[in-house]
């Protein structure tokens, strides 16, 4: 790639520090529409990291966090997974920039931002004199009560709202059991669709990063089903703590599977020349019903054994697939 100008780099730093603030904005003010941009806030770092240098991106993400802190007013830990969402990002980049492939990327990025996440908040409590528990057990509550004020400004009816306040404490005690694995789940699809993104976003670049090429053929490790089964006996046994473990193990499983699902699915849109229209009310479909959600996972896992894009190309049409 060409190198710009100074002239350039300095309106393309401010354009990604205007950018990466809105986004973290609406992520902060914005109920609803404020989840989709949480997911989204890697984006930007992602792309300025393959336009850019590792010091100008970081120079684009510190002032980004710094003037979310002053609209947020406050160090609270929505702060923190702001932060840890700029690092994923810059971490993807990172990874790309190498020529690793998209899972390599991926798996390095979420590990290392789970990682730097989990000591982040673990002196965040010391300052605040909570521990770890205490501080999720606060931020569970508070995002509860917020959910269930959102249901009451959506005017749900009045008996659905009383059965949720009566739930709020077994919904607690199970979010406070499966945290690890949500924080873990919500990190790799925050990847996987920041990366899909890349990829339309960054067009110019798919021929210089492999990881921005087609993910129709990707595939999880062959002994990852050996995890899967070791989670699921885990879930049979009469012990709540290996329970829980399993449990937790089965979510992360679970995503991964989508996405070699996923993968699939797109493989055979592509083959079969699906219109666009098409294939975007598919895919929502997909995303708002949550069954769709767990068929596509077992399609992903069983298509370790009956390799179904084997199958499909064996049907006559070979060409090659475009993109997921």
């Amino acid at each position: 790639m060409e190198t710009e100008k100074p002239s350039g780099d300095r309106k393309t730093i401010f354009s990604g520090i205007a950018i990466t603030t809105l986004i973290g904005a609406l992520s902060i003010s914005v109920p609803i529409l404020g989840f989709f941009c949480f997911l989204m806030l890697p984006l930007p770092p992602l792309a300025y990291r393959l336009r850019l240098d590792r010091k100008k991106t970081a120079i684009i993400i510190c002032s980004a966090w710094c003037c979310l802190f002053f609209f947020a007013g406050d160090m609270s830990v929505d702060m923190f997974f702001i932060a840890g969402m700029l690092l994923l990002g810059f971490l993807m980049g990172e990874g790309i920039r190498k020529n690793w492939p998209a899972d390599k990327t991926i798996a390095i990025a979420c590990g290392v931002v789970l990682l730097s996440g989990a000591v982040g908040l673990v002196l965040y409590g010391n300052m605040a004199s909570l521990s770890l528990p205490e501080m999720v057990s606060l931020y569970i509550d508070k995002n509860l009560e917020m959910t269930l004020a959102l249901y009451k400004s959506m005017k749900m009816p009045e008996e659905n709202i009383r059965m949720i306040s009566e739930a709020m404490a077994s919904i607690k005690y199970v979010l406070m059991r499966i945290l690890p694995s949500l924080f873990a789940a919500g990190l790799l699809l925050s990847s996987w669709l920041n990366l899909l993104l890349a990829r339309i976003a960054l067009k110019r670049e798919k021929t210089a990063y492999p990881a921005l090429g087609p993910l129709t053929i990707w595939k999880a490790p062959e002994n990852f089903v050996w995890g899967v089964i070791g989670c699921a006996l885990m879930l049979l046994l009469p012990v709540g703590t290996i329970k829980m473990l399993g449990l937790n193990g089965m979510i992360i499983f679970l995503v991964i599977y989508f996405f070699q699902g996923i993968a699939v699915v797109s493989f055979y849109f592509e083959t079969k020349r699906v219109p666009f229209a098409l294939k975007v009310l598919l895919y929502s479909m997909i995303f708002i019903q949550q069954i769709f959600l767990l068929v596509i996972a077992g399609l992903g896992f069983f298509d370790i054994w009956l390799n179904f894009r084997r199958l499909g190309m064996d049907n006559g049409n070979r060409r090659t697939p475009l993109a997921l």
